[in-house]
């Protein structure tokens, strides 16, 4: 049986106990209205102390809810934290070889933000207003990072660094999925 109704029942025979104690102990003689009276009042009270006490239970609860999600919370964030420290280096390795691979493509320094920006996904209307000029501009930068880097689309630049960061995938036939791209004349630059 659950807390509740074992709670519910003690607490309908403890209003059950009052109302004939409070009908034996009157001083009037007995009349159903005056019972009717006294089974009202004593229902109003143990009302507010049954609600009292389930709303005592529900703010034990949430406060217990509440302590718990802030642990996890708490958890996350340590774990959050262990990760970036961990993988700190593994992108500040990787800052490096991208820089180092718009050097070797040759881009400017602009072309390179660009680019970089375009890696983090942003679109040329978002770079355009993070670097305070048109979108015709960033197209033009993006056009000058594809021309000297051999690639054709935003794609194929994601692509070219991610794809010796990532797990190969294997198409059908055990092909990687440089060797898909390549097949379907989408040929970018060798590395």
């Amino acid at each position: 049986m659950s807390r509740i109704l074992i709670f519910a029942a003690a607490a309908t025979g403890l209003f059950g106990l009052l109302v004939v104690l409070e009908a034996l102990q009157a001083d009037e003689p007995f009349t159903w209205a005056g019972f009717a009276i006294d089974l009202f009042e004593t229902a109003l009270l143990a009302g507010a102390v049954v609600f009292t006490a389930f709303g005592s239970q529900a703010s034990r609860e949430m406060r217990r809810e509440r302590a718990r999600l802030l642990g996890d919370l708490d958890r996350a964030r340590r774990e959050g934290e262990q990760w970036r420290q961990a993988s700190r280096a593994h992108v500040d390795g990787l800052s490096r070889a991208i820089a180092a691979q718009f050097a070797q493509w040759e881009l400017t320094e602009t072309e390179s933000e660009v680019a970089l920006l375009m890696l983090k996904g942003l679109s040329h209307k978002e770079i355009a207003t993070l670097r305070d000029c048109s979108s015709a501009t960033v197209r033009q930068h993006a056009t000058a990072v594809y021309r000297k880097s051999g690639l054709t689309s935003r794609s194929q630049l994601t692509g070219f660094f991610l794809e010796d960061l990532l797990a190969p995938l294997r198409a059908r036939g055990g092909l990687h999925v440089v060797d898909v791209m390549h097949a379907q004349g989408d040929d970018g630059p060798s590395r």
